[in-house]
Order: structure tokens, then C-alpha cells, then sequence
């Protein structure tokens, strides 16, 4: 099963780095140092831009394009159920995608679209934050199976591979989302909130966790209030300077946004205070 699941995930994975990226704006605004100092426009630079920078370069201008979101780490989920790369897999993953994949496809301003050549830095960052080495146990995994739809599951798996989730804490977190589960239908909001919350805690102690989750919850209708306030200046003479401009104005998609999470929050602490765990 070794060799077949490797190109599976290799070329998975292949197929997740040649997604179109859209160039990032603070990217745009660093390369504009590099283009001034090579006499170059940007569709050519960025096809030559493996062989121009070095390595540490390619790494910092180009970590937004090449840092997975949850949705690419998800999308490996069902890859790492009942398998994992052994180390000396993991550090073939690279070279192989590398000769797999020559460029990527950057979105610039204008529907403009331009080939990044790939480097091998940027491809071991991209390898190297879906944390392969680090999915749950398929006991674990599995038990989530049964109380969430296919795409959740492959969410929550991914959540579990995140950096605060020890072995333990990623047991823990799966019967916390079945009990979740049973008590009201879930979405990947509440599952990315739940698992921010505790991948937080220094302790999975019910009652600290309780206490953790009150104050979440009284920060959060705090923070829903105060964008209901409206806008305020820090300082009357700022706000004199600017003739007290949006003074009080009210951002509605805020105070919606705001509310949501108090309410995503306050499920949250009545799924904890329901919740007893039997497997301490």
C-alpha cells in the first residue's frame, strides 16, 4: 500500500500547488524594490525569479502564496486515515514535486496572469506546514466519522494536525466534536473556533476550561458591543483634525460579523459545560 499511497499524495499535492495564487498585495509592494533594482517588469521577474533571489529571498517574499490554508490541508485528510509517510517519504515528497511541478500560475492586478517558476524552498514551506507527519491516530480520526458529514470531517482531521494538538489534546478534541455533534448540527466556523480555543489552553481540565471559556465569551460580546458604538477616535485632537469625520459611524458587516462569533462562542461554552469526558 506504501508506494501507492506516496503518488497519491504526491500528486495530490501537486495538483493543490498549481492552483492559481493571487499575488499578495504587501508581496507586490516588495517586489517593486526587486524590479526597480533589475530593471525588469513583473511577468518576466517572476518567471526568472528562482534563478535571481536567494533562497532565504524566494522564502519571505513568497510565504503568503505558499503557506497552505485549512482548506489544502483538508483536502489530504482522507489520504493520511489509515496511512503516513514514512521520514524518508517526506523528504522525497520535495524533490518529486519540484520535477513534477515546474511553475505555478500567479494572479496579478487587472486579471493580468503570470508563470512562478518553482523553487524548492517554496515547495518544502508549502510540504512542511500541512504537518503530514502529525495526523491522528485512526482510532481517532475515525470516531469523528460517524457524526459529521464527509467535508467536516476532513476539516476537523486537518484541525487536529495543527500546531498545540499532542496526541492526547487530538483524542480529546474528537470526543469534544462528537459531543458537539450530538447536541446541534455544526459548521467549520464552529469547528475552527473550538479548535483555536483549545489548542490555547494549557490545561484540558473541565473546570479551567470552563473559566477560559466564560472570559472568550464576555471578551467577544464585548468586542460585538463596542463595534455596535460605532467609530471612535483615540484622540480629540486626531478626531478634530480629521473635523471628527465617521465619527460614530456604525460598520454594520461588524457588528454582524462580531455578533456571529459571540454567538459561535457562547455554543461553544454550552457544549464545554454539557461535556463530560470519561477518558482522563
Amino acid at each position: 500500500m506504501g508506494p501507492a499511497m506516496y503518488d497519491q499524495l504526491r500528486d495530490r499535492i501537486a495538483q493543490l500547488l498549481t492552483r492559481p495564487r493571487t499575488l499578495k498585495p504587501q508581496t507586490e509592494r516588495q517586489l517593486s524594490r526587486y524590479l526597480t533594482e533589475h530593471s525588469a517588469e513583473m511577468v518576466p521577474f517572476l518567471a526568472d525569479a528562482a534563478a535571481r533571489l536567494e533562497e532565504h529571498e524566494l522564502d519571505i517574499l513568497f510565504a503568503p502564496q505558499f503557506t497552505p490554508h485549512l482548506d489544502d490541508q483538508a483536502a489530504v485528510s482522507d489520504l493520511l486515515f489509515h496511512w503516513q509517510p514514512t521520514p524518508e517519504k517526506l523528504d522525497q515528497l520535495v524533490p518529486d514535486l519540484c520535477a513534477q511541478v515546474g511553475h505555478v500560475v500567479v494572479q496579478l492586478p487587472g486579471d493580468v496572469e503570470a508563470k512562478l517558476t518553482l523553487h524548492e524552498v517554496m515547495v518544502e514551506r508549502f510540504v512542511r506546514l500541512l504537518h503530514l507527519h502529525h495526523a491522528p491516530a485512526p482510532g481517532v480520526s475515525a470516531s469523528m466519522r460517524e457524526s459529521l458529514p464527509n467535508e467536516l470531517w476532513s476539516v476537523a482531521t486537518a484541525l487536529l494536525r495543527q500546531r498545540g494538538f499532542t496526541p492526547t489534546r487530538q483524542a480529546w478534541f474528537a470526543r469534544f466534536v462528537c459531543h458537539m455533534a450530538s447536541r446541534h448540527p455544526i459548521d467549520q466556523a464552529q469547528l475552527e473556533a473550538a479548535a483555536q480555543f483549545i489548542a490555547g489552553q494549557p490545561t484540558l481540565d473541565g473546570a479551567a476550561l470552563a473559566v477560559a471559556a466564560e472570559a472568550m465569551v464576555r471578551a467577544a460580546v464585548g468586542s460585538a458591543a463596542y463595534a455596535q458604538s460605532g467609530r471612535t477616535y483615540w484622540s480629540p485632537d486626531v478626531a478634530q483634525h480629521h473635523h471628527y469625520h465617521g465619527q460614530g459611524q456604525v460598520d454594520q458587516g461588524l457588528v454582524k460579523t462580531r455578533q456571529e462569533e459571540a454567538e459561535q462562542l457562547k455554543m461553544i461554552e454550552e457544549d464545554l459545560k454539557t461535556f463530560r469526558d470519561n477518558d482522563k
